[in-house]
């Protein structure tokens, strides 16, 4: 007797036939200049400086897919919280799809999920709460991008000054290029790895490491390196070959601080040539004081009554070429 299959059965069948599940992974190969990024580790910036770094964390969202010819699928819904000791992440879910030509996402997170809170999820999901936070409550909404260290400004070979940058703000959401591979990456029993290398030391492009400072939420430094994301080719298919940080520095510049007044201390400083913005923080990365354009040499006498506390004082050129920093303290 002939085996024959009914039409019933055959309608069942044939989408198993025709669109083949395929699950997601990404692969995040983190280099410092060439060298796999493990934290506290130290390594030789561009001035051979030592520097370390501890953590680095951002979020991708809106990830669109292109694969089999064209097709764009987006992946709504999907999250991804990235560290940088972390190499594989699973994307939880299925798609029609047998090989992938261009990957494309945000850095940060879309306007109404950042405005959200984490107890609308799980700890396992990446919204949720997480220890270190990455959030600043709300309605600041999350770190977008994280990116702490040390680097040494002794001479003496150990990281030691700090820098952190904590980016956080819609207006700091990033939409990379899409990203192809060299070649469409195929399924592998159902599944699909697509490999990028992100690439550290672009996001620093012409920066100082030894002057960033403490920077939380959306300043100059912190646009930098976001718009650096696109501008440098943060995240590549291949080892990005080394390349120079460009920055400008100067021995002889310098900030110092006069504490002879009562309430607010006095400025002096003297910068390359240009003309500078000066941003004063405190330690919650509010802005307390903003001068547009002043002189690259001078003393700046703090107006303001600042409360009792660590503030710092960030002078930036007009160009975005240069920065420096300088804490102080106000105490009564």
């Amino acid at each position: 007797m002939k085996n024959r299959l009914t039409p019933l059965l055959i309608v069942a069948i044939l989408p198993t036939l025709l669109f083949a599940q395929t699950s997601i992974k990404l692969e995040l190969n983190h280099i410092f200049r060439g060298q796999p990024l493990v934290y506290n580790q130290s390594y030789t910036d561009e001035q051979d400086r030592a520097v370390n770094f501890s953590p680095v964390r951002y979020y991708m969202s809106s990830i669109k897919i292109t694969h089999d010819g064209g097709q764009i699928t987006p992946l709504d819904g999907i999250y991804v919280l990235a560290d940088g000791n972390v190499t594989n992440y699973t994307i939880d879910s299925t798609y029609d799809i047998t090989s992938v030509e261009k990957i494309a996402f945000d850095i940060g997170v879309d306007y109404d999920a950042n405005h959200g809170n984490t107890s609308n999820w799980s700890a396992s999901h990446p919204l949720g709460p997480k220890t270190p936070p990455m959030d600043w409550g709300w309605p600041a909404g999350y770190f977008f991008l994280v990116l702490d260290g040390r680097v040494d400004n002794t001479g003496d070979g150990n990281p030691n000054k700090p820098f952190q940058l904590e980016c956080f703000g819609d207006e700091l959401l990033r939409t990379i290029d899409p990203i192809t591979f060299d070649e469409p990456v195929s399924a592998n029993d159902d599944e699909i790895t697509l490999s990028l290398y992100v690439n550290i030391e672009r996001w620093f492009k012409q920066m100082d490491f030894e002057t960033i400072g403490i920077q939380h939420g959306a300043y100059n430094p912190n646009v930098s390196v976001v718009d650096n994301t696109n501008a440098q080719k943060v995240f590549t298919t291949s080892p990005a070959e080394v390349v120079d940080i460009e920055v400008q520095h100067d021995e002889l510049a310098f900030v110092s601080i006069d504490y002879s007044m009562p309430y607010a201390p006095t400025l002096f400083y003297k910068l390359p040539e240009s003309n500078y913005s000066l941003s004063i923080i405190d330690l919650n990365g509010r802005r307390v004081v903003e001068e547009t354009i002043i002189s690259f040499e001078g003393n700046y006498f703090v107006k303001s009554e600042l409360p009792t506390g660590l503030y710092f004082a960030i002078f930036t050129s007009v160009s975005g070429g240069y920065q420096k920093s300088q804490q102080f303290i106000v105490t009564r």
